[in-house]
This record gives structure tokens, sequence and C-alpha cells, in this order.
């Protein structure tokens, strides 16, 4: 066996001496060969989530009751006149092409936002559309000719875009998750 000299330099046989003076001799690794690793189950997760929104429900049936009031004044008074005549009756109350184009326009928007649960763009939009309904309500003699509107009909409007607000601000939104984790064999 030769030892070397100088501490800490490996001889040409493995064999080298620490600092300390030990002799120290490198034992060979033993390999063992491994099994692969197999896991013996197979886990499957599934996530949930399911939202339900009762005030965007209130936007969505105030915006589809306008949009289907303006379609059917539309509808009725014709584009191929004068947007202010002829003066129609759509569930009771006058209409013209105009106030039915403002009703299919503000009911599409309500509807859109609803769809979407949207609440900034609901209470924005239902916030127009009481101001709009509140001053036809009071001024109804100054869109009688244009719009034909009638004051218990805007006084409707303005109920209906305080339901929207108030649902809008009140209202719970509810949240279900599950996670459902599988395991197979």
């Amino acid at each position: 066996m030769s030892i070397q000299s100088e501490p800490g330099l490996p001889s040409h046989s493995g064999v080298y001496q620490d600092q300390s003076g030990r002799l120290i001799v490198p034992r060979e690794a033993v390999v063992q060969p491994t099994a692969d690793v197999v896991p013996s189950a197979q886990t499957v997760s599934t996530s949930y989530r399911a939202r339900f929104a009762p005030d965007a429900v209130v936007t969505a049936i105030v915006g589809l009751i306008l949009l289907v009031v303006g379609l059917l004044a539309v509808t009725r008074a014709g584009t191929d006149g004068p947007m202010n005549t002829p003066i129609v009756k759509v569930l009771g109350f006058t209409h013209t092409e105009t106030l039915g184009l403002i009703e299919i326009g503000i009911g599409a928007i309500l509807l859109i936002c609803g769809a979407t649960l949207s609440r900034s763009g609901t209470l924005f939009f239902a916030t127009i559309l009481g101001i709009g309904g509140f001053v036809g309500a009071v001024q109804a003699t100054s869109f009688r000719k244009t719009l034909a509107l009638e004051s218990s009909m805007a006084w409707i409007v303005v109920v209906a875009a305080v339901d929207v607000v108030v649902a809008t601000l009140l209202m719970p939104r509810f949240v279900r998750r599950s996670t459902r984790v599988t395991v197979a064999p």
C-alpha cells in the first residue's frame, strides 16, 4: 500500500492520508437496483362552482319586459314614417316609435347587465331609467307630442327602476363551491 507524503492527496490505490495523519481507505460504492415506483392508486380531482344572483334575475326580468314592450311599440308604429307618428297603444299605454326605441335600448342593456351579473352596469342604467322615468312623470305634457308618454307609464318605469336599484344593493349573491377527490385503484 502506498501512502503519499502530502496529506489529502489521493494515491493510485485510492488510499490517502488526511491532515491528522490517519489512513483513509475508501469503500467501494454498492449500487443496488431499485424498482420503478408505480403508484397503486390514481387520484382524480373535480371542482364545481355555481353562482346564483337574485338581483341579476330581477334586472333581467325588468330589462326583458322593457325590451318586449319597446319591440311591440316599434312593430306597431312602423319605421317608414316620422318617428313621432303614429301613436300606438301597447299594454294600454300610448307609445311612439321613439319611445319604443328608447325602451328597446334600455331594456337590452338591462338584460345584458342581468345576464353578465354586472352590478355596476345595473346600478348605472337603472338609475338612468329611474331619472328618465321621473322626469317623464313630472313633465308628461312636455313629452306628449314626441313620445306620447303618459304620466302613469312613467311612474311604473320609476317603480321598476327603484326595484332594480334596491334589489342590486340589498340582495346577496350565492356561490357554491365543491371539490370531489376520487381515488381509483
